[in-house]
């Protein structure tokens, strides 16, 4: 064990060693030239760039001056332009995608400060506008992540548990996230095993939901397979005050919100609080959770920021079964096989705390460290009974340097990370009679996860309007799991498997971007995703399926090729589109073995193809029409299922990846009076279940619609404003399963016995307000 830990420290001297010889070698030949916008020449990006320093910096000296000035009433280093389009209104609030195009989107702002950071170029990025959540105090994060292309949230085990599936990566996940990578405001939720939930995430208290497409471990490391997904809070300057919530409608939900927030020439606090209470349209499926989230960022001095971060969820939630086909039809909101006699639930606690410290070295060098202290402690009630514990440890530490190779413009980036997960589990018999009381001890086990490596890229302009970016991550990981399992009926010690696996991965990354003219942007992109095995993979006989160890099972690996272009056809029209191309080694599936037994095998190979194209539309002042489509093609090319035989699965579609899905959304905001209105439909196509293509889940479309009225109170010192809405969800109340998942069976009549189905909501009303106090 010595030898061992040994050697992980030699390694990461070795990685930091190589680490100070790059950045060293970058600027050895890096002259401090800011990076600058896209222009004719690299002379009239330097100026820019030199004038965008010069500016911030007369901005914190004029705050200093200032002194308690009003935010409203000082420059801001990152604002909107307040030029409007030909025939609108300079008056008009147009967003990030609108026509008013902000000087610097919010995507390209430093998590913890002010100050510009370019996003990384070459990459296919997407993200909701402020409205998606303002206008619609949304339940889930589903009804305003919907409106982006190439990303789909179902239905999981909890009332904010959703999977999310980004170009069909994460599509075989039934419950959480896995194989897409989980930030808020800086900080990694993803977990060291792969895992995310999104009960801790309230969308009431987010400002925007940024996503990153494709294969992206190169800059976000183990789990990226699918991307990124980024959440972002409102600041104490967003919020400028006390604001209360409530809402309510039906099926018994309610919900009860605060937010606490301030700006001042050092301080950005802000504080929120939630209550979300429901019975469920589906039996069983009756919730209670409450969730805190405090941000606090602290001006050091004009080169120093600190910005500390505490969120915790508690959830109390009862958790129906799956339907099959006979039960979806005869009644789709039933609780489910089992459900109300195992008193199916979850009893969840999570908590994250942590900081990051941002410095500005010089005028063009920031660095960046995080380091946060994440634990989970769960408590389910389903087939058995699982107590488990989490406590994590997560830390990465950034370099960003904005310098030049010669006279061509250079961004440069180096990132070094380390993590490590413990875990606890015991599993009991659940003896049922309908209060998930506890039998026999049938398992108990431990382990950990330690993950560290490093990542840099390059992105250098070596022509005026062409741009070369280059990447490389490396990880290793190393696992080591043991479990004792007993017998159900005596307590006796029937196995003690124990296993130790080292991965290690590389990923490397290319793009080339070319932007012709202003509001042109082309690109195309080669990018390498990477997800070592979880300990429960590991933990199960490949042959058998019972308890033992899987020595074979390989990290599943991707390879993904992109072609994607921006274009602002119009000042009040951006049109996006890219084609994918996935090329995936490994993939790790769960196959049934026999009598319910499972374990997980690498699939040799399978490719996943499609289109993602998205619009927005602002034709006159307050009126916006968006929409976004994704088609995927996804299919086995090497592989043998087992089913009572090996069966070849080549050529057929990988199961439960939806292929095509729409939606599409009209919003007007009349902003003189308040009034504003939106309408939205979604539509997904059929999709199979099954490796064998002989079931899938039906197609559906539903529409929703929502009027929202903001009254300002400018002379009153109590109240600055109210924000109401009244919304009706799935009008045409539709009958549909939301939520599939992959199930066994190797004919239509097998697979229709399987539980696969959630049953989406039926017609349902909420109504709710927001109050601004001070």
């Amino acid at each position: 064990m010595l030898k061992q830990v040994s050697i992980f420290r030699r390694r990461y001297a070795t990685m930091l060693g190589l680490s100070v010889i790059v950045l060293a070698g970058g600027a050895a030949f890096a002259q401090d030239t800011p990076s600058a916008d896209s222009s004719p020449s690299p002379r009239e990006r330097e100026l820019r760039g030199q004038l965008k320093n010069i500016l911030q910096e007369l901005d914190e000296l004029k705050q200093k001056q200032d002194g308690g000035t009003s935010e409203s009433e000082r420059p801001a280093i990152i604002k909107e332009k307040t030029e409007a389009p030909s025939g609108l209104s300079k008056d008009a609030d147009h967003e990030s995608a609108s026509a008013a195009e902000p000087d610097f989107e919010l995507a390209d702002m430093s998590i913890v400060s002010k100050r510009f950071q370019k996003r990384p170029e070459g990459v296919s990025l997407s993200a909701t506008v402020p409205s998606e959540t303002d206008s619609q105090p949304t339940r889930t994060m589903k009804e305003s992540m919907e409106s982006l292309p190439g990303v789909v949230l179902r239905q999981a085990n909890g009332p904010r548990d959703f999977s999310i599936m980004i170009r069909g990566q994460g599509a075989k996940t039934t419950f959480a996230v896995r194989e897409i990578k989980i930030y808020e405001d800086g900080f990694i939720q993803t977990q060291s095993d792969g895992l995310s939930r999104l009960d801790i995430h309230d969308p009431w208290f987010m400002r925007s939901v940024d996503v990153i497409r494709g294969a992206a471990s190169s800059l976000y490391d183990n789990y990226a397979l699918g991307g990124m997904v980024h959440f972002r809070t409102r600041r104490g300057s967003d919020i400028n005050g006390l604001e209360t919530f409530f809402s309510g409608g039906s099926y018994g939900y309610q919900k009860y919100g605060v937010a606490i927030g301030q700006e001042t020439e050092r301080f950005d606090i802000a504080l929120f609080g939630s209550q979300v209470a429901e019975d469920g349209f589906i039996q069983h499926s009756n919730y209670n959770t409450q969730t805190l989230n405090f941000n606090l960022r602290f001006k050091l001095d004009d080169k120093q920021t600190f910005f500390f971060k505490g969120i915790t969820n508690w959830l109390n939630t009862k958790v129906p079964t799956r339907l099959n086909q006979a039960q979806f039809l005869a009644d789709e909101r039933q609780a489910g096989t089992d459900a109300v006699s195992r008193n199916q639930s979850r009893v969840d606690r999570r908590t994250i705390v942590g900081g990051i410290y941002e410095r500005q070295i010089g005028a063009n060098t920031v660095l960046t460290i995080e380091a946060d202290y994440d634990v989970k402690d769960i408590q389910q009630s389903f087939a058995q009974i699982t107590e488990n514990t989490n406590p994590n440890y997560k830390h990465y530490t950034d370099l960003r340097h904005d310098g030049s190779l010669g006279s061509m413009p250079l961004r440069s980036y180096v990132g070094f990370f380390v993590n490590q997960m413990e875990q606890k589990a015991n599993s009991f018999q659940n003896l049922g009679g309908g209060f998930g009381t506890k039998g026999r001890l049938l398992q108990n086990s431990r382990g950990s996860i330690f993950n560290i490596g490093g990542r840099f890229r390059e992105e250098l302009e070596f022509l005026p309007t062409w741009i070369l970016a280059a990447g490389l991550g490396f990880e290793q990981s190393r696992i080591s799991v043991s479990s004792t399992n007993y017998s159900s009926t005596n307590g006796s010690i029937t196995s003690t498997p124990s296993l130790s696996r080292t991965f290690d991965n590389w990923a490397p990354e290319l793009a080339l971007i070319w932007k012709p003219v202003d509001g042109y942007k082309y690109w195309m992109r080669g990018s390498t995703g990477y997800g070592i095995p979880t300990m429960s993979n590991l933990l199960r006989d490949p042959v058998t399926g019972q308890p033992g160890q899987n020595f074979n099972l390989k990290p599943q690996k991707n390879v993904n090729v992109e072609l994607g272009t921006d274009m602002q056809l119009h000042p009040t029209l951006i049109f996006h589109l890219v084609g994918f191309w996935t090329f995936y080694r490994d993939e790790i599936i769960t196959q049934t073995i026999s009598s319910g037994n499972t374990a997980s095998v690498n699939a040799d190979s399978s490719e996943y193809r499609g289109v993602e194209t998205s619009v927005d539309w602002r034709p006159v002042t307050g009126l916006r029409l968006s929409g976004a489509y994704t088609h995927i093609d996804a299919r086995y090319i090497n592989f043998s299922d087992r089913t009572n035989a090996f069966i070849s699965r080549d050529g057929k579609k990988v199961a439960n990846v939806p292929t095509d899905v729409f939606n599409g959304k009209i919003a007007y905001d009349h902003e003189p009076t308040g009034w504003g209105a939106w309408f939205e439909g979604s539509y997904y196509n059929s999709y199979f279940l099954n490796n064998s293509n002989t079931f899938g889940i039906p197609s559906y479309m539903i529409a929703n619609i929502n009027v929202h009225k903001h009254f300002e109170f400018k002379d009153s010192s109590w109240f600055r404003f109210a924000k109401l809405y009244v919304e009706v969800d799935n009008i045409a109340d539709r009958k549909y399963a939301a939520s599939g998942t992959v199930i066994g069976g190797e004919t239509h009549a097998a697979a229709a016995g399987q539980q696969a189905f959630f049953a989406g909501y039926g017609r349902a009303v909420y109504a709710g307000v927001t109050l601004g106090f001070f």
